[in-house]
């Protein structure tokens, strides 16, 4: 009798919470709150002007729409999430992805804003990951898994079929700024308390990007918090294996950006059933990919050939130029194959905001042999050449023709 009772008192103390938490939301979502008071969980809310501005214009931006995403996967976090981008730079394909991201968030931030970013989507999943910020403000590890447990209460009670994915929160640098054991401790609770619970997914995330000593991997996540671009790679090919097996889809990735040409492309032509062009001609194909520029991206061009092999080609990406000659690599010389090149060779070291990929291509003066392209994916994984048929997406490329002042655009990611 005891023991009813106990559980009927957590129950209603879990129901009182959350209800001041949506009091709260519903306040003004647009600003957070002066004090604690009323919002639910524990451990700290951020109050920092910088913050309260992010967080302000993030949410405007989704809540003020008028029609809003449903029955979509959305990713519930902090900097690491929003660091997807909204469009997620194309690594779930045609998924329903939605980001909810906003950076410098902690968990109790998460469980505050739950209501109007997650709940209000009606979503068929979704992926939670926080943790870095609370343990920067001197959280312990058990304040933030008491917060994502109280959102995963909140999420099973809100719909019986949603599917809950938590990952773990991933390492960080090895300081006590954000302490290794603390975040190991969170890590060590989600796989007590959701090891045998079918609606929730704990993700193996943190051994994804950990070294020997527990702390975060330069080579993923170059400030030791947030992942690069070859991070977020590795990150969506665990997500893919989890909705995959959750049944959410198959979410092939789809490079960042790409370029198919078409009989609409001016001066394209029909070789063996693809169109595009031939390196015999007087001038480079120029064309510029909306990107900003990153390590861990690879240009990888499509050759049609007859023998599996083509002439030396000049390649140059923002006035960085190198000659190779692509080969298949496969003795059976396919008449069509890829040659992927790390856009480190062109001298791109860091990241270049605003910046963009001017690329042209042509043939060494001399050598007029037959070589002919018929596309360009910017990549950061092989899987993303791997779908045939892409859609037409958000972001452009546009592709200049010297001696004439018009453009042809395609649209990429």
């Amino acid at each position: 009798m005891r023991r009813i009772s106990l559980k009927i008192g957590i129950g209603v103390f879990s129901w009182l919470v959350l209800s001041r938490g949506v009091l709260a939301e519903e306040n003004d979502p647009l600003s957070i709150p002066d004090s604690d008071e009323g919002v639910p969980g524990a451990g700290p809310l951020r109050r920092t002007d910088w913050f309260r501005g992010v967080w302000k214009g993030r949410r405007s931006s989704w809540l003020n729409k008028t029609e809003k995403p449903q029955d979509s996967i959305v990713f519930l976090g902090d900097s690491i999430t929003q660091g997807w981008g909204d469009d997620f730079r194309g690594f779930f394909g045609d998924l329903n992805v939605v980001n909810r991201g906003i950076s410098g968030d902690t968990s109790r931030g998460l469980l505050l804003r739950l209501p109007g970013d997650v709940l209000d989507l009606n979503p068929k999943a979704v992926v939670i990951m926080v943790g870095a910020n609370d343990l920067a403000e001197k959280a312990r590890g058990e304040t933030v898994f008491n917060n994502v447990k109280l959102i995963v209460t909140r999420l099973k009670k809100h719909s019986e079929t949603m599917r809950i994915i938590v990952c773990e929160t991933f390492p960080c640098a090895p300081d006590d700024y954000r302490p290794v054991a603390e975040i190991q401790k969170i890590n060590a609770l989600y796989a007590k308390t959701w090891a045998n619970d079918a609606r929730v997914t704990v993700a193996s995330t943190y051994k994804l990007f950990a070294g020997s000593d527990g702390a975060s991997l330069p080579k993923l996540l170059p400030d030791r918090v947030h992942p690069n671009i070859s991070g977020y790679a590795v990150w969506a090919g665990a997500m893919h294996k989890i909705f995959r097996n959750l049944k959410l889809g198959d979410g092939a990735a789809y490079p960042h950006a790409w370029v198919h040409f078409s009989r609409n492309d001016r001066e394209a032509v029909l070789f063996n059933g693809l169109y595009g062009y031939s390196m015999n001609r007087p001038a480079p194909l120029q064309l510029t990919m909306n990107v900003e520029p990153e390590p861990g991206h690879h240009l990888a061009f499509q050759w049609v050939t007859k023998d599996g092999l083509v002439s030396p080609i000049k390649i140059e990406v923002n006035g960085n130029a190198l000659t190779r000659r692509p080969s298949s690599g496969d003795e059976k010389s396919p008449p069509l194959f890829w040659e992927s090149i790390p856009v480190s060779e062109f001298g791109i070291s860091k990241r270049e905001h605003k910046g963009s990929y001017r690329i042209r291509i042509s043939q060494p003066e001399g050598d007029r042999k037959d070589a002919f392209i018929s596309g360009v994916r910017l990549i950061s994984s092989p899987s993303q050449l791997k779908t045939l048929q892409l859609p037409e997406m958000t972001h452009e490329a546009t592709f200049d023709f010297p001696g004439t002042k018009s453009e042809s655009e395609k649209s990429s990611r």
